[in-house]
């Protein structure tokens, strides 16, 4: 993990937090208002079927959060953060693979903070994108 000197601690208690950890998140970098989260592959986290099914959007959207999450407290400026609103738009299945989320900052304003988020699968191809509103301070 990589984050910045002075945020490295905010950014551990997020990869810590029992959701994320339940989920197996792994915070690979987050400084500058960009992340990158990884979310290992999981039986637990799948559709109905075996182990053939898709990985559910319910666990896809949660890592687009986190990651978001990440990216905003990667900014100096940020002692705390709400998530407003989280729009995802499934692009494709992740069928037996782990995840990558890489979030972006794309704007900051007094209070709000706008993320957008691809998440990929370890072919690299796109499996969602996602829009993410935090409430920030």
């Amino acid at each position: 993990m990589t984050p910045d000197k002075d945020r490295s601690g905010v950014i551990q208690l997020l990869e810590r937090a029992p959701f994320a950890a339940m989920l197996g998140l792994k915070i690979e970098s987050a400084t500058d208002g960009s992340a990158t989260v990884r979310m290992p592959f999981d039986l637990r986290i799948l559709n109905d079927g075996g182990p053939k099914a898709p990985i559910h959007g319910g666990a896809i959207a949660a890592l687009a959060d986190v990651a978001a999450c990440a990216a905003v407290w990667s900014l100096a400026a940020t002692t705390r953060s709400a998530t407003i609103s989280l729009t995802a738009n499934y692009t494709g299945f992740a069928v037996n693979s782990d995840l990558l989320a890489r979030a972006r900052v794309k704007r900051t304003g007094k209070r709000i903070a706008s993320v957008s988020v691809e998440v990929t699968d370890a072919s690299d191809a796109l499996i969602a994108d996602a829009l993410v509103t935090y409430k920030i301070a």
